[in-house]
């Protein structure tokens, strides 16, 4: 038994069904008044099955509903509208991004001792995201920036402590 047409429809369905409505009104499938009164029923629908009425005739690419008929060589398709869908592959994120950011976060509570290894993990990734692709950018500039103030901060920390030293 098939009961995917009554499965509840989640706000990504619904935005996934106005973006095809959206392309069939820039492409000239739908008029204004179409367009408005499909998109008010989109916004309003429950169910994968009120979404499907609406985008039924229209195309939409690789669509995530499947068609009202019902073969039993499409069973497992009909059962899981959605398991035509590749999944997004994603980058890895450079571990050594994540290790300067973590290390540099944590500099004032080790007194700046993990400003340094932020400041050379840092360099490492940048070196490694530029050359792999990996994601980890921002994470590694992030580790450094810590580090560096850290080392600049307490540079200049003690810097003042011997001035002021000398002064008395």
């Amino acid at each position: 038994m098939n009961h995917w047409h009554s499965m509840r429809a989640s706000d990504a369905d619904r935005e996934r069904a106005a973006d095809i409505l959206k392309a069939a009104f820039a492409e000239g499938r739908l008029n204004p008044t179409e367009h408005r009164v499909r998109l008010d029923a989109v916004l309003r629908s429950q169910t994968y099955g009120e979404i499907q009425r609406q985008v039924a005739d229209l195309p939409a690419g690789p669509v995530p509903f499947t068609p009202p008929s019902f073969d039993a060589a499409n069973r497992a398709l009909q059962a899981n509208p959605w398991g035509t869908h590749a999944m997004v592959p994603t980058r890895r994120t450079e571990p050594l991004a994540k290790a300067s950011l973590i290390m540099g976060a944590v500099a004032p509570l080790t007194c700046g001792l993990s400003a340094i290894p932020a400041i050379v993990t840092g360099h490492l990734a940048l070196g490694r995201v530029s050359n792999t692709g990996d994601e980890g950018r921002g994470m590694a500039i992030g580790g450094l920036v810590l580090g560096y103030l850290h080392v600049v901060g307490g540079t200049l920390f003690i810097l003042a402590g011997i001035i002021a030293g000398l002064s008395h």
